[in-house]
Formats: C-alpha cells, structure tokens, sequence
C-alpha cells in the first residue's frame, strides 16, 4: 500500500484537493457574523429587524450573499402571501373597499415580481432584481399610503406592510452593497 502511494503521490493529491479546496472555498464565502451586522447597521436598513431576521436563523450561516438574498426574498414573498390573506379577509368588514382592492392588487403584483427578482438573482440580472425588489417596496409604501386614509386606520397591516417594506430593503442593501459592491451609498 506504501508502495502504491509513494507511486500514485500525485494521484493522491490531487483526491484530497477535491475535497478540500471546494469545502474549503464555500466556507470561505459564506457571509460572516462581522458581515450580518455591516448589514444590518446600514443607514437605510431597520436594524432591529434586520438582526431579528438575520441572527437567529441556523439557516444563514450556510449562505453566501446570493443565498442571503434569495433566502430574504422568498421570506418577504411569504409574508406578502400571508398579508394578502389578511387583507381579503378585510373585504367584507370596510366600507373602503376600493383601497382594498387596491393593495391585493398590490400584494398580487409583488408576490410576481418577488418571484422574477429570484429568477433574476439565479440568472445574475441584478439590474432586474433591483427593480423588481424596488417593486415591492414601493407597493407597501402606496398601500400604506391608501391605508391611512380609512376609518378606522388598520395599524396592524400598515406595521405588517412595513415589515415587507423595509425587509425588501434589506435585500437591496445586499444587492447593492455586498453582490454589485458600486453603490455610492454603501461604504464598507
């Protein structure tokens, strides 16, 4: 067996280096404790619910950027699902049901460009994840908007709304600052 090593040394080698170097490499690239918090403590970010999302999950210690963002993109697809639940639940109990309709037609269009903004993140089109992230985020802000001006106000979905909001800027705070690494805004 000795034998065969010492003749084989560089067949050997090169075994181990394809096991190690790759694990070693995805290790390496995992978004770190030290990056999380870069994250969370940006200007624009929430940070309280950035580090509530971001710190107790098991999950985001196996993640790249990439990963961070579509695993945060899909959690803010779920709760804009569960929200529009809520809010058709709202359709026989308002005298407003224009505003109503207005953000499940909301909720509808960003449960869709949530689901283009993993497609383009997968295809590496950040341009199109920023827009179609952007998307959401903007949809929250107009439905709160609309939402303010019923009687009574619904608090608890324009705090839900929030949430969606500012965990959509969460992920173009990854985009823009972790993945692109050119927006003027982020300074590491």
């Amino acid at each position: 067996m000795v034998a065969y090593i010492k003749n084989n040394f560089f067949l050997v080698f090169m075994i181990i280096l394809l096991f190690v170097v790759p694990s070693y490499a995805r290790l390496s690239m995992m978004v770190t404790k030290g990056e999380i918090e870069s994250i969370c403590n940006k200007k624009y970010v929430d940070s309280t619910l950035c580090f509530e999302v971001l710190k107790p999950n098991p999950t985001i210690a196996k993640l790249d950027f990439t990963g961070l963002a579509n695993f945060l993109i899909s959690y803010t697809s779920r709760n804009v699902s569960d929200v529009l639940k809520e809010v058709k639940l709202y359709e026989g109990n308002t005298t407003d049901l224009q505003t109503i309709k207005l953000c499940e037609e909301m909720y509808d269009l960003s449960l869709f460009w949530d689901d283009h903004a993993l497609k383009d993140l997968a295809a590496k089109d950040y341009d199109g994840v920023n827009s179609n992230v952007g998307g959401t985020l903007e949809n929250m802000v107009t439905c709160n908007e609309e939402l303010s001006t019923m009687k009574p106000v619904p608090q608890s979905l324009i705090a839900k709304n929030n949430v969606i909001k500012n965990l959509s800027g969460i992920v173009l705070t990854i985009l823009e600052c972790f993945i692109r690494k050119g927006s003027r805004l982020c300074s590491h």
